[in-house]
């Protein structure tokens, strides 16, 4: 009897280290991460093509938004012990850009994967593209020339474009319209800006905890309020201004981008 007992006793503790063993290698193993990017209008959820203009800006014009799509590249996330994972990027547009667009639910999801196992605490992203890192030649993805928001060569690509209706704005059918591009500055050009932005946003004491059993995902806020109502813009004014086409003209509205992304919350998945 007492051998059955101990026989029956190591097995219990033998099964036991080796389930731990078996998880210490499931927690050690590369995970994924997912960046969810919401559109917002201050409190609000940004609805596409309302029937109605339901938001204000900050000079009290009301206005609704019918476009918005942004490139978001360059994506480094940091873990709590200071390591950092780099998103690949590829020069030819097929890795490491993304396309965010409020008509396509799909592309709000940037999924980045074989993430060694860690807590992740802070990320970091450039809104825009850099055309000097890019190809000059046929490009695919999310730079795929189709997309319409390639401009030239040297004015590089439009990458974070708004449009929408004020009654207020003097343009055709009262529409606004901002596209933003622009990566370099050229002596002498009235119109050349480099309005890229690299942003870092911490999550606030919270830890994305990635590993081959958690896929956590992180929820980032683009507040169209705050891209339209900052210190870079002074408060833009569809009645004055609706219409922008260059890199220079939408210098101001680029220096609110930063300030425009917030961190919101994170889902242990």
């Amino acid at each position: 009897m007492k051998l059955t007992r101990s026989i029956l006793l190591f097995s219990l503790v033998f099964v036991f280290a080796t389930s731990c063993k078996k998880d210490e290698v499931v927690s050690a193993a590369p995970g994924t991460l997912t960046l969810h990017f919401d559109n917002i209008v201050g409190d609000a959820n940004l609805q596409l093509n309302t029937t109605n203009t339901p938001y204000t800006n900050a000079n009290g014009e009301a206005f609704k938004v019918t476009w918005l799509t942004y490139y978001i590249s360059n994506i480094k996330v940091k873990s709590a012990d200071g390591k950092v994972f780099t998103d690949p990027v590829k020069s030819d547009g097929s890795q490491g850009y993304y396309l965010i667009d409020e008509s396509d639910s799909e592309s709000q999801d940037v999924v980045l994967k074989n993430l060694p196992a860690g807590d992740y605490t802070e990320v970091t992203f450039t809104v825009g593209v850099d055309a000097n890192q890019v190809d000059q030649g046929a490009q695919v993805g999310a730079l795929d020339p189709a997309k319409g928001l390639f401009w030239s060569w040297n004015s590089g690509y439009i990458f974070f474009a708004i449009e929408g209706v004020s009654p207020v704005s003097t343009e055709a059918d009262n529409a606004f319209q901002f596209h933003v591009g622009g990566y370099k500055e050229v002596s002498g050009s009235a119109t050349a800006a480099n309005n890229i932005k690299t942003i870092t946003l911490s999550f606030d004491g919270n830890k994305a905890a990635v590993n081959a059993a958690h896929e956590p995902e992180v929820h980032l806020l683009l507040d169209v309020k705050k891209f339209f109502n900052g210190a870079g813009a002074a408060n833009v004014s569809f009645a004055t201004n609706a219409a922008r086409h260059s890199p220079a003209s939408c210098k101001d509205v680029a220096g609110n981008i930063p300030a425009a992304f917030t961190f919101d919350h994170i889902h242990a998945n």
